[in-house]
């Protein structure tokens, strides 16, 4: 699957959820996400931009794979997603027998919400909250940009990690 996304951060997501709301948008009760980025020795896989990654879900543990490809002004990935039906703890055991090790962790809490053929995510990580938009189109991703009242160019292409090692950078 072909995931286009933008990223805003702002200072308040219950402005956005109540924007949705008012919309007659339902947004997910919150779910606390625990992320592990994996990758081998050397870093193979960073060396190519492509993430590998275990998050736990309702249904037990869900892989995702994303590729970069060429894009505009959107962030755009090849995405491939599976579920195992095991904790995070043993998916990652599994991994590690092949190799694999963490070599990135990070939590959010997370609400989401449908519009048309996007999903809003209305996400807080200890940096920051974002509004992350993600659709298969660059159409749809810019409909539920204007919808939120925002503007496409103030977008973040950079992944959490990225926004992570950035907020650790500029702390005294």
């Amino acid at each position: 699957m072909l995931e286009m996304e933008l990223k805003f951060q702002v200072d308040d997501l219950e402005v956005y959820a109540r924007t949705l709301e008012e919309k007659g948008i339902g947004i997910s009760d919150e779910v606390h996400e625990k992320n592990l980025v994996l990758d081998r020795m050397g870093r193979p896989l960073g060396k190519r931009d492509i993430l590998l990654r275990l998050r736990n879900c309702s249904r037990g543990t869900l892989v995702t794979v994303k590729r970069p490809l060429p894009s505009t002004a959107l962030k755009v990935r090849q995405e491939r997603e599976a579920v195992l039906n095991c904790s995070t703890e043993d998916a990652l055991d599994l991994f590690e027998l092949l190799g694999y090790g963490v070599v990135y962790r990070y939590e959010k809490k997370r609400r989401t919400a449908l519009y048309e053929n996007a999903v809003i995510c209305l996400d807080s990580l200890w940096f920051g909250d974002y509004v992350e938009i993600e659709a298969s189109s660059e159409e749809d991703v810019l409909k539920s940009v204007e919808l939120l009242g925002f503007l496409p160019d103030q977008g973040i292409r950079f992944s959490y990690a990225a926004l992570e090692k950035e907020a650790k950078s500029s702390q005294p």
